[in-house]
C-alpha cells in the first residue's frame, strides 16, 4: 500500500468529483452534429460539437456546421433530453431554474445557429422521457408528479418541484407519471397518458398510437408487476399486448405502428428482446440477444431492430437483420440514458453515437459508422475531461474469471496500481442490483466510487459479478431468485479464494464493501463467515420483513427475487443480516443516507442496533442528511470515502506475530449459508478449481483497428 492512504484516496475520490459525464449523447438525423447532455461538478448542461468529417458519410467535404450553444440568461438553468427536430437545426431539451415557487421545469427549444433558447411549454411535472414525432410537429412528455416516488436509478429520493409539504400527504394514487403531449407549433399541451394507470416508460413515433409499460400502483413497487400495453392516446385507454414473466424496459415502436418491442429480464432491465404484432397479438422472442438494454426499429428493413446492451463486463450491439460480422462487442462501456448501453442514429442509420467509458480513458462521446470496412471505430467528439487525471489512469484493470463451489464460471474484475510486490490487503466492492454488473471503465462509481480510490491506494480490488448479475445471459442473472444471500455469496467467497491461491491477495488482510444489495451481500459475509476482518455496508437491505413494509420498492421487489412475503414472514427473517449468526464476528461499518425511500435508514439502524447488542465486534453507524439510496454530495462523499479508508487502515492492518496456541474445545466451524452448496474443497485460500491468469483489458477502448 501507499505510505499515505488516506491522502491518496481523498485525491482520487476529488479527482473523480471533477469529472463531467457525458450522460447521453444525440445524432442530428443529417449526422453532421451531435449535442450532448453533460452532467458536471456544477450542473447540467448542452454541449454541441460537429462530426469529424473523416466520419461523416456523406458529403465529407462539406463544412462543418456552425453550432453555438445556449446563450443569455437562460443558459444557466440545467438542461438534459437533448432531441433533434427533423430540421437538424433546432434542439428540444428540458431546462430546469430554481424559481421562489421552486423548481420550474420548461420544454425548451434552441437554435443552434444562434444559440437563442425558446421556451415551448412549461411541463406538468419533473419530465423522465421526451419523446418527438417523427415529422417534429409533437412532443410527448413522460412526467412524474410532485411527490413521486423515485426508484433506486433515481437516487431513491422523491420528486420535488415544490418545498416539502407539512404534513406530507401518502394517498393511493398519489405521485403518478403520466403522459402529455405537445403541439410544438402553438405550444399547447393536453394529458394524453391512459387514464388511472402509471406509465414507467414509453415509445411513441407521432400519432394517437404509443406503447408502454403500464401498472395501476403508483410506487416503484408497481413496476416489478408492469405489463406492456398499446396505447390510445386521443381515447386515453391501454390495451395490454404483453403479460411478461419477468420486467420489461427500452421499449421500441415501428413507424407503421403495427409491431413494438420491448426488453423482458429481471429488476433493473437488461434482457430478451421481445416483439409484439399490435394488431395479431403475435409475441416472438429475439434469438441470441440475452441482455439488451436499448432497442430501435430499422425503418429500412422490416421486422429489424438495432440493439445495445450488456457483454460480460463489456458492450455489445448490432443489428438482427445483418449477418453477424456487423455486431461489435468489447471491452469498454458505451452508455447512454439510465448509464445503460444504448445508441443514438442518424436519419439513414449509417452513423450511431453514445458515450464511450473505458479504463485509462475519461468517458466522453464517441461517433462510427455502422457499416464498412471502418465500422464501429469509435472516434471522439467531444473533450470534456483532458487531460486524464494521473492516478486514475494508473488503475489497471484485468477481467478475472473463477469457479463458484458449484462450478459456475464467475465473471469480476481487478483493479491494481503500481507494481505487483506480493499478496496485497484485498477489497472486494460488491454491486447493488443484484441485476447490475461491474463494467469496465476509467472510474466505477458504485459503492461509494471507492473502487479506483482504493486501488490506487494500494488494495488490490475485486469486482465481482455473481449469480444474479447481468452481462452473462437471463439464467446467470435469474439464478438467485429464491436463494439470496446464498449461492451468490458463495461466488463472491470463491473469488477471494482465487485471489489468495493465485498469490496476489493476503487472506488476513480481506475487506468486503457493498451497496444496496451488495450492502446485504457484505453483511452477510461479516455475520456468517470469518473471511473477511473488515465491512462495510452501504444503503442496504438489512431486515427483509421491515424492508417489505416500508421501502417504495418493497413487495415488489421481494416477490421478484423469491425472498418471502406476508404469508411466509419467517423466510424473510430467516435471510435478513439482523438476524443472521455464523461467523466469530466482523467489524462493521454501516453508512446511508436519511432521506432514502428504497433502502429506509431503519434499516441501518436495525443493523447497528442488532450488532450492537450482540457486542462481538466494532460497529459504527454514519448517517448523512439529506442523501438518499445514491449519495450526491461531494462534501459527503469525501467524508465517507475517508472514514472508510480510516475502517480499512485500522482493522486491516497487520497482526502481531503470536505465539502457537492450542484450540479451544467445542470450537466450531462458521454455520453454513442457508441455500448454499458446500466447497468443493477445504477453505484454505486454495483456488476452488483451477483457472486462468487475469486477462489484461487495453487501455484504449476501441475494436482491433479502430481508433478507441
Amino acid at each position: 500500500m501507499t505510505r499515505d492512504a488516506a491522502t491518496v484516496v481523498r485525491r482520487v475520490r476529488e479527482a473523480m468529483l471533477r469529472l463531467v459525464h457525458p450522460v447521453e449523447a444525440r445524432i442530428s438525423p443529417d449526422g453532421r452534429a451531435v449535442a450532448v447532455a453533460a452532467a458536471g461538478p456544477e450542473r447540467a448542461e448542452l454541449v454541441l460539437a460537429p462530426v469529424p468529417a473523416a466520419t461523416i458519410v456523406q458529403s465529407p467535404d462539406a463544412p462543418a456546421p456552425a453550432l453555438h450553444a445556449p446563450t443569455g440568461p437562460a443558459a444557466s438553468t440545467d438542461r438534459h433530453s437533448p432531441r433533434w427536430l427533423p430540421d437538424s437545426l433546432t434542439l428540444l431539451h428540458i431546462a430546469e431554474s430554481e424559481g421562489a415557487s421552486g423548481t420550474e421545469v420548461r420544454l425548451a427549444a434552441l437554435d443552434t445557429r444562434s444559440g437563442t433558447v425558446r421556451t415551448v411549454v412549461r411541463a406538468p411535472g419533473a419530465v423522465e422521457e421526451l419523446l418527438v414525432s417523427d415529422d417534429g410537429s409533437q412532443a410527448l412528455l413522460l412526467c412524474a408528479a410532485d411527490g413521486a416516488e423515485q426508484d433506486g436509478m433515481h437516487l431513491g429520493l422523491p420528486v420535488r418541484l415544490g418545498a416539502v409539504p407539512a404534513p406530507e400527504r401518502f394517498a393511493r394514487g398519489a405521485g403518478r407519471r403520466s403522459l402529455h403531449l405537445v403541439d410544438l407549433a402553438d405550444g399547447s399541451v393536453r394529458e394524453a397518458g391512459p387514464s388511472g394507470l402509471t406509465v414507467w416508460n414509453v415509445a411513441w413515433r407521432g400519432g394517437t398510437t404509443a406503447v408502454a409499460t403500464v401498472c395501476e400502483d403508483t410506487l416503484p413497487s408497481g413496476y416489478y408487476g408492469a405489463r406492456f400495453a398499446s396505447l390510445d392516446l386521443d381515447a386515453r385507454t391501454a390495451r395490454t399486448v404483453y403479460t411478461p414473466q419477468g420486467q420489461l424496459g427500452a421499449p421500441a415502436l415501428a413507424a407503421d405502428g403495427r409491431s413494438a418491442a420491448v426488453c423482458e429480464g429481471i429488476s433493473i432491465v437488461a434482457g430478451r428482446p421481445v416483439v409484439v404484432g399490435l394488431a395479431t397479438g403475435e409475441t416472438s422472442v429475439v434469438p441470441g440477444i440475452e441482455d439488451a438494454t436499448w432497442l430501435r426499429f430499422d425503418d429500412d428493413v422490416p421486422g429489424a431492430l438495432w440493439f445495445a446492451g450488456w457483454d460480460g463486463t463489456g458492450s455489445r450491439l448490432g443489428h438482427t437483420g445483418h449477418d453477424a460480422g456487423t455486431r461489435w462487442s468489447g471491452p469498454v462501456t458505451l452508455g447512454g440514458a439510465g448509464y445503460q448501453p444504448g445508441l443514438s442514429l442518424s436519419g439513414d442509420g449509417r452513423l450511431a453515437v453514445t458515450v464511450l467509458d473505458a479504463p485509462g480513458r475519461p468517458p466522453e462521446a464517441v461517433v462510427a459508422r455502422t457499416g464498412g470496412p471502418d465500422a464501429w471505430n469509435w472516434t471522439p467528439v467531444t473533450a470534456l475531461n483532458e487531460p486524464a487525471d494521473p492516478e486514475l489512469a494508473g488503475v489497471r484493470t484485468e477481467q478475472t474469471l473463477w469457479s463458484a463451489p458449484d462450478g459456475r464460471t464467475v465473471q469480476g474484475l481487478v483493479l491494481t496500481s503500481g507494481a505487483h510486490t506480493g499478496p496485497r490487503p484485498l477489497a472486494v466492492l460488491v454491486h447493488g442490483g443484484p441485476a447490475w454488473l461491474w463494467s469496465t471503465g476509467y472510474a466505477p462509481s458504485d459503492v461509494l466510487g471507492l473502487a479506483p480510490a482504493l486501488a490506487a491506494a494500494g488494495y488490490l480490488v475485486l469486482l465481482p459479478n455473481p449469480r444474479g448479475s447481468n452481462g452473462r445471459g437471463l439464467e446467470h442473472a435469474r439464478a438467485v431468485v429464491g436463494d439470496v444471500g446464498g449461492a451468490d455469496l458463495d461466488d463472491v467467497l470463491s473469488g477471494v479464494r482465487h485471489l489468495v491461491g493465485a498469490g496476489l491477495a493476503d487472506p488476513d488482510r480481506t475487506a468486503v464493501l457493498g451497496h444496496s444489495y451488495g450492502g446485504f451481500l457484505a453483511a452477510q459475509a461479516a455475520a456468517r463467515t470469518d473471511v473477511f476482518r473488515a465491512a462495510v455496508v452501504v444503503s442496504a437491505p438489512t431486515d427483509w420483513l421491515s424492508f417489505t413494509h416500508t421501502s417504495n420498492i418493497g413487495g415488489g421487489y421481494d416477490r421478484t427475487y423469491g425472498i418471502g412475503g406476508p404469508d411466509a414472514p419467517l423466510e424473510l427473517i430467516r435471510r435478513s443480516p439482523v438476524f443472521a449468526r455464523g461467523g466469530s464476528a466482523t467489524p462493521t461499518l454501516i453508512v446511508h443516507g436519511s432521506a432514502d425511500r428504497v433502502t429506509p435508514v431503519g434499516q441501518a439502524h436495525e443493523l447497528y442496533r442488532s450488532l450492537l447488542r450482540a457486542g462481538r465486534a466494532p460497529v459504527e453507524l454514519y448517517v448523512y442528511p439529506d442523501e438518499g439510496h445514491e449519495f450526491t454530495d461531494g462534501g459527503h462523499l469525501l467524508d465517507a470515502a475517508a472514514r472508510v479508508e480510516q475502517w480499512l487502515a485500522t482493522h486491516l492492518a497487520p497482526r502481531p506475530a503470536a505465539a502457537p496456541q492450542t484450540a479451544v474445545p467445542g470450537d466450531a466451524s462458521p454455520e453454513p449459508i442457508p441455500g448454499t452448496a458446500p466447497p468443493a474443497g477445504p477453505d484454505d485460500g486454495t483456488p476452488s478449481t483451477p483457472s486462468g491468469p487475469a486477462t489484461p483489458l487495453p487501455a484504449s477502448a476501441g475494436p482491433a483497428g479502430g481508433r478507441g
